[in-house]
């Protein structure tokens, strides 16, 4: 291999600044990643440890946005938080986007019981002005889904039918769980917002990788209106079951 230049050297040097990998950096330069490990090596310079990155530099970690499987933002809490929760076996704690912005706007800590509910039913859109308070979840249920029709799948509506005795081979019958699991229940919120806030509204950072994943091209919105369509389709399938 040929010699490198000054200017050359300066440039490795610069790039190994700790935020990219030598996979990145020899990308970057046309060189594999082994030699770029061997140089950095050699002339002590930062490299990203392998494996798992801390914060903003993993993967999993978009402006510090996490969407849960039903579809709510996580953010890191303020560090003295009475209510917030403790991450398992991490530093630091999370909470709920949404109660973070009501407690926000009104100056204090939300007790437990407290919730905070979206005015236009999607648990992405964040802002002040689309959120209410309930002191406790009964009212909340109250208003939000009282006289509301419910749909049943046909197991559950056969479970239901059965007198003084569960029948025989009775297996709980979890929908939501299911559509959960499937990661349904958050890909629903995700094109619900995007078609309502638009794709590129702030209340949807962190989200476009579930798209992605999910192969869904998000570039139009009637794209997003067929993802929603084949998405509801599934739901009504699923109360076959």
């Amino acid at each position: 291999m040929r010699k490198k230049t000054d200017s050359e050297k300066a440039k490795i040097a610069t790039l190994f600044d700790g935020k990219r990998s030598s996979k990145e950096v020899a990308e970057l330069l046309g060189f594999s990643a082994r030699y770029m490990r061997k140089i950095a090596k050699k002339n002590n310079y930062l490299q990203l440890h392998r494996g798992a990155q801390p914060g903003e530099n993993n993967h999993q970690y978009v402006s510090g946005r996490r969407i849960d499987p039903d579809g709510y933002v996580l953010v890191t809490a303020p560090k003295d938080h009475p209510y917030a929760r403790q991450r398992s076996q991490r530093q630091g704690k999370l909470m709920f986007e949404h109660r973070l912005v009501f407690e926000q706007k009104l100056g204090r800590y939300l007790l437990p019981e407290e919730v905070v509910d979206h005015i236009d039913g999607l648990s992405l859109h964040n802002d002040p002005a689309n959120l209410r308070l309930f002191a406790v979840n009964g009212d909340h249920l109250h208003e939000t889904i009282a006289g509301r029709p419910k749909k049943f799948s046909v197991s559950g509506l056969d479970n239901m039918k059965a007198k003084n005795h569960l029948p025989e081979g009775y297996q709980r019958i979890d929908t939501y769980g299911r559509r959960r699991k499937r990661g349904d229940v958050r890909l629903k919120q995700i094109l619900l917002a995007a078609l309502k806030l638009g794709i590129d509204s702030p209340y949807l950072l962190g989200t476009h990788r579930f798209l992605k994943k999910k192969q869904i091209d998000y570039s139009s919105r009637p794209n997003l209106e067929r993802a929603l369509d084949e998405l509801s389709q599934r739901w009504e399938e699923d109360l076959l079951l």
